[in-house]
């Protein structure tokens, strides 16, 4: 995804999963009081600044509950204004149900880094990332930090760190199997961090809602 104020100079600013040929998955927060024509897709390449083909989006569909203070439901559906064309390197991904079972430890992978790069990560116990979390808003200054539910999921290095999606992955992919997309990098504490795993929407809790939209 790349971004621009004026609608001229785009840089990359998010990231995204094409569901179909008109619809790509991707967070709330990286749209939030924008405008269509501030955003354009690019398909097809795996570097930040060249490659690819950009697609101007004709709409940008943000979750009606999405809470931006929290980060509560920060999914969203961007619809191409011409439909994508399937290649090598441009193929859908596919999303689980609403019962998908994805087990504490589950190795996934997501976004990092001018080339798009892949780091895995373990799926956390919802209970101790929580906990985790509920830590942080005890600290000074950090009182008003989102709370873990269940509409998130946590995934990262516990208690070694180092390997985390970061600036710039918002609305980029975690994987599960492939191609299966369990959860949209929504927020975290910095990046890596060995004590607070970061944090994407969980995308089974939201399967109704997203395929009812991408279609």
């Amino acid at each position: 995804m790349q971004y621009s104020f004026f609608g001229t100079f785009f840089t990359q600013n998010c990231g995204g999963s094409l569901l179909t040929t008109t619809s790509v998955l991707s967070a709330a927060h990286c749209f939030y009081k924008d405008f269509e024509w501030q955003w354009r897709v690019v398909l097809g390449t795996s570097f930040r600044s060249y490659g690819g083909s950009a697609h101007s989006i004709q709409r940008i569909i943000m979750h009606p509950q999405y809470i931006d203070e929290i980060l509560n439901n920060d999914v969203a559906i961007v619809r191409l204004s011409v439909p994508a064309v399937y290649s090598d390197s441009i193929r859908p991904a596919r999303i689980p149900g609403p019962e998908y079972s994805l087990a504490d430890g589950s190795i996934t992978n997501g976004p990092l880094s001018e080339q798009l790069l892949h780091v895995h990560v373990n799926v956390i116990n919802q209970e101790v990332c929580a906990a985790r979390y509920a830590y942080l808003k005890t600290q000074p200054g950090y009182e008003e930090w989102p709370d873990i539910n269940e509409g998130m999921l946590c995934a990262g290095k516990l208690d070694v760190g180092g390997k985390d999606a970061c600036q710039g992955d918002s609305g980029g992919p975690l994987a599960h199997h492939g191609d299966f997309i369990v959860g949209v990098t929504s927020w975290g504490f910095g990046c890596g961090h060995s004590f607070y795993p970061g944090v994407s929407a969980r995308v089974s809790h939201y399967a109704d809602w997203i395929v009812a939209n991408a279609n």
